[in-house]
């Protein structure tokens, strides 16, 4: 077998082609940049070429063969023909800007793979210079984290043919009369975040402060989608699949996780416990708990469990929390960081065809305020970290806020912001959870509704379902 090196993947003729139609039609510089950018060109001089013409369009200056030429190196030859002979040559030959977009997309396709053949090769270099003391998984994990940040990059490029896309997907919804995606199991936040359900490929945000219960009502989301048949994946930094469990027998059965803890339960509380735990092995539902993994690795988790439970049902995967999982480039600021990992989970979702959750756990800023009640810049990474997702929700729970105010009010002054800050239910005693959004992507973002939080059972309960439950022992 002769160990002859192939030529890596490219296509000069479709570089020229971009060049040319670039160089006729300015106005094509915008569509073609949406998918490559200099960096996705082969040959280094066109990607120099590429780069001068946008920095011409983008201050409104025309870019054509003679006014590009002045800020490329003097006296460059291609082959035979001067630089500025080649220039002229690429726009005479272009093609026409219809035809651009797709040529980009060649371009683009092609330094994928050059990509993915520089990580494998560095991969197989570190398999055989893998010492003892490494986890031969470990060695390929930075592959691993480079194809999720290729397929991150590559989310928004896309491909043509749009309207086709959009009239498949609504054939697609009318036969089935409903939108792909996971069942949510109150009412309440499908209408707080404006969708009957979460939807396939899309990323949602969950936020609240440590010890507000998103875990708990992520839990009650769990259950709800596993009882309708659909696979769910719980990755989480925080529980084990054993605390998990009994806080969804907890939620389900009325029986306190602590009682569980200590075995403290009646003969017919039992049978419950072994019939849950008996039907919960026959779901499709994994629990990872989590250390020290990157998001690529998450996704990754991900594509595996999909490809072993996938039944037709639209999958949940939920990241508990964002907040822990390590960022690829831990020197970079927060905000970067959220940007990062968000990204790859969108990509995530789209690849997967899952619907993601991600649990966001409230930075200490939001909880100094008079109104705690949490905004954007609560996020972890910020109001610029809302990008990725589609929607966004939180769970604010009044009391754990209200308690901590109490605790240092020392004046008529603290207690008129107490009174103002906080409904008259709450001050009385009431364990309300106010569900609102911050980000929903269509839709209405001022929508608010309550519910109510039984602690001894760690559950969130409907505060119309309370009303309705009222009315009939009254009846």
């Amino acid at each position: 077998m002769t160990d002859i090196q192939k030529p890596l993947p490219h296509n000069i003729e479709l570089e020229q082609a971009i060049l040319g139609a670039v160089l006729v039609n300015n106005t094509c510089f915008d569509l073609v940049s949406k998918v490559i950018q200099p960096h996705h060109f082969f040959e280094p001089l066109h990607g120099k070429v590429f780069e001068v013409i946008g920095k011409m369009v983008s201050v409104g200056r025309k870019a054509d063969p003679k006014t590009v030429k002045s800020y490329l190196p003097e006296g460059e030859r291609v082959g035979e023909i001067t630089l500025g002979e080649y220039l002229v040559r690429l726009a005479v030959e272009a093609v026409a800007p219809v035809q651009a977009r797709d040529y980009a997309l060649g371009v683009l396709h092609h330094w994928i793979d050059r990509q993915i053949i520089a990580g494998c090769e560095e991969t197989i270099a570190g398999v055989y210079a893998r010492s003892p003391d490494v986890d031969p998984f470990s060695a390929s994990a930075a592959l691993e984290d480079h194809l999720a940040k290729l397929r991150g990059d590559h989310i928004g490029g896309g491909s043509g043919n749009l309207g086709h896309q959009y009239l498949e997907a609504m054939t697609a919804a009318q036969q089935r009369k409903s939108i792909a995606g996971v069942p949510i199991c109150l009412d309440e936040i499908a209408e707080v975040i404006s969708e009957p359900c979460f939807e396939a490929g899309n990323l949602y945000g969950l936020l609240s402060s440590s010890g507000e219960g998103k875990t708990s009502l992520t839990l009650q989301m769990i259950t709800h989608a596993l009882k309708r048949g659909h696979p769910v994946l719980f990755m989480s930094y925080d529980q084990s699949g054993e605390q998990c469990i009994r806080q969804m027998i907890a939620q389900e059965h009325d029986i306190e996780a602590r009682r569980q803890r200590a075995g403290d339960v009646s003969e017919k509380e039992m049978r419950k416990v072994v019939d849950f735990a008996t039907w919960i092995d026959r779901q499709p539902f994994e629990v990872v708990k989590c250390t020290d993994q990157t998001a690529p690795q998450l996704l990754s988790f991900a594509r595996s469990f999909v490809k072993r439970y996938g039944n037709g049902n639209v999958p949940l995967v939920v990241v508990d929390h964002i907040g822990a999982v390590t960022p690829q480039d831990r020197r970079s600021d927060e905000g970067t960081k959220a940007k990062d990992i968000n990204k790859v989970f969108k990509a995530g979702a789209e690849q997967t065809g899952a619907a993601w959750l991600v649990l966001n756990q409230r930075n200490s800023y939001g909880m100094k305020r008079d109104n705690p009640r949490p905004i954007s810049a609560d996020l972890f990474g910020g109001d610029p970290a809302k990008q990725a997702y589609d929607a966004i929700f939180y769970v604010y729970r009044y009391i754990k806020f209200l308690e901590e105010r109490k605790a240092v009010a020392a004046s008529d002054s603290d207690w008129k912001k107490i009174h103002k800050a906080f409904p008259s239910a709450v001050i009385e005693g009431e364990d309300i959870a106010q569900i609102g959004a911050i980000k929903v992507r269509f839709g209405n973002a001022a929508v608010k509704n309550n519910l109510i939080f039984e602690a001894r059972f760690t559950r969130y309960k409907s505060e119309r379902q309370n009303d309705a439950e009222l009315q009939e022992a009254m009846l």
